[in-house]
């Protein structure tokens, strides 16, 4: 009995609808370790969107989500796509019937953002692909509020944007910092974050490189700051190397994912008071050359805190 209840648990979130934000629940979190099925999660607002969906991505979107974007097309909602082109050159444009942008800048366009009629917005780590949904480990955090939305929206199409986008939710503060427009600040408030860590850091980083923000965890392993850091398995013997061994060497606890997936997240928990995530990966071209962002939350609420907490909890069965 207690075997069948486990499994129903598990695979309750592919039965049920998703919980979207709303004005009586302004903040969501959703991840593949925590058992929500993420692609539901992203088609369910698209679906029942009335005015306009804004969506923008790294890499291919998957077959099914562009028949879906082109359906509420024609039903007279207005699309707004926008898309790594040199990631993704087979899309052809002229075929979807809404429009499209495919940013060919020097850096990426690694951001990954889903916008819902000018008020609903979801933010993460996760691409619009079915391996990112089903295979890799992936974090979405869903924000309802107008203002907000309309912010990072208009953020999309300048990759020099140079202002903070702050919102204050009774649950958690919230800032997000455009990159590469907010470099310095972006990394200036990781920084100092670790730098004020007094018991605890835990990391997930599909690929870490930046040395300036090893440095720092470095100089808290020195100050008796226990600090876990997990790494995709096949960057943590690739790209990451390098820091994977400079911190196992000062103290750290290194980790990796156990499946064939990617350990695709990109985020940190401070003293279970800070949580750090978004599309960028700790290296110097998320900071200074791609379009990517990092999101701050701090002043969490007991609820944010608990599913945060669960969070780290649940992905650790997906790590050796």
């Amino acid at each position: 009995m207690v075997l069948l209840a486990l499994l129903f648990f598990s695979l309750r979130p592919y039965f049920t609808e998703p919980t979207s934000p709303s004005p009586t629940s302004l903040i969501e979190f959703y991840s593949n370790q925590t058992f929500h099925d993420l692609q539901k999660t992203l088609y369910h607002p698209i679906e029942k969107a009335t005015k306009r969906i804004v969506l923008s991505t790294f890499g291919e979107f998957e077959p099914g989500l562009l028949q879906l974007l082109k359906k509420r097309a024609e039903e007279g909602i207005e699309i707004f796509l926008h898309y790594d082109a040199k990631s993704f050159p087979r899309l052809n444009e002229a075929l979807l019937d809404f429009s499209t942008k495919g940013h060919r800048a020097s850096g990426l366009m690694h951001q990954k953002i889903l916008a819902i009629d000018d008020k609903l917005v979801f933010l993460g780590s996760t691409n619009f692909t079915h391996a990112s949904y089903k295979m890799h480990d992936n974090l979405l955090v869903g924000f309802y509020s107008p203002e907000l939305t309309a912010k990072i929206c208009a953020q999309i199409e300048d990759p020099h944007y140079p202002f903070l986008i702050e919102e204050s939710f009774p649950e958690a503060r919230f800032s997000f910092y455009s990159l590469p427009g907010q470099k310095m600040a972006a990394l200036s408030s990781l920084i100092h974050a670790i730098d004020a860590a007094k018991e605890r850091i835990e990391c997930q980083i599909f690929t870490f490189t930046h040395l300036k923000i090893s440095d720092a965890l470095i100089s808290a392993l020195r100050r008796g700051v226990k600090v876990e850091v997990t790494l995709d398995k096949k960057s943590k013997k690739g790209a990451s190397k390098q820091v994977a061994e400079l911190l196992s060497k000062n103290g750290a606890l290194i980790k990796q994912n156990n499946h064939q997936g990617l350990m695709h997240h990109k985020m940190c928990l401070i003293d279970g008071e800070i949580f750090f995530f978004g599309s960028a990966n700790w290296t110097k071209s998320a900071f200074e050359k791609n379009r990517d962002y990092l999101i701050r939350l701090d002043h969490l609420s007991d609820e944010v805190k608990s599913k945060v907490k669960e969070l780290f909890q649940s992905s650790k069965k997906f790590q050796t």
